[in-house]
């Protein structure tokens, strides 16, 4: 492993790392109502101004950042870009994967995880709140940390099939381990869930479809406790 590699891995660390705090502190606004039970709607509606402005200053942080990850990475990979209709067809796999997987969930039962019981707490004080971070905020500033920044950083030679399969399985598990403990039960959930938006990431080089297919699950599973 070259001294320049090296470098770029821990720069990556470094920066990943910094920019998922900076991620935390854009879904703080959303939290602090639930916590300090402020529940009215006039409290939730102004933390949601604030939520707003402070997540769009982070998406811009995180949009540089990725640009310009972009710009030295492998370029031959993403030089070629698949066709609108490959898009498609691999968003529609991946839906029917998700689909799959939440059916199997639900099977399963297994535990929730602390990441999962947090949210549901959060819902039962401050829905909207929790609604609208959660369906809006956290599909377009996670999917750039850990797709966008991830597969920049520390798997650029895309073109090669191993090092795909190779970066969808580490996205997975750092995936995992970030929403819960990677030795609970509930684990292989978010593992799943990581490695299904990796491969949409590698085999549309589109960000947006990762963007999409995170807000249509989480739409999903926040709507679902409407209910």
């Amino acid at each position: 492993m070259t001294a320049d590699r090296i470098r770029r891995y821990l720069m990556g660390a470094g920066a990943m790392f910094g920019l998922f705090l900076l991620e935390q502190v854009a879904a703080t606004p959303s939290q602090l109502p639930s916590m300090l039970r402020l529940t009215s709607v006039p409290a939730q509606i102004t933390f949601g101004v604030i939520t707003t402005i402070v997540s769009i200053l982070v998406f811009w942080a995180l949009w540089r950042a990725y640009q310009n990850g972009l710009a030295n990475r492998e370029p031959r990979y993403f030089d070629q870009q698949p066709t609108r209709r490959h898009k498609w067809l691999v968003l529609g796999l991946m839906v029917l994967a998700l689909i799959a997987l939440i059916v199997a969930e639900g099977l399963i039962h297994s535990q929730s995880s602390e990441n999962q019981t947090a949210i549901e707490q959060m819902f039962k004080t401050t829905p909207w709140l929790t609604l609208y971070f959660g369906v809006f905020g956290a599909p377009i500033l996670e999917e750039l940390i850990f797709r966008g920044l991830f597969f920049n950083y520390f798997f650029m030679k895309l073109n090669k099939r191993w090092v795909k399969v190779l970066g969808i399985i580490v996205n997975g598990l750092l995936f995992a381990q970030l929403h819960t403990n990677l030795w609970t039960p509930d684990a292989w959930v978010y593992f799943v869930m990581g490695a299904i938006l990796a491969t949409t990431y590698v085999q549309t080089k589109d960000i947006r479809f990762d963007i999409g297919l995170h807000f249509a699950n989480n739409a999903f599973a926040m709507f679902a406790m409407l209910i």
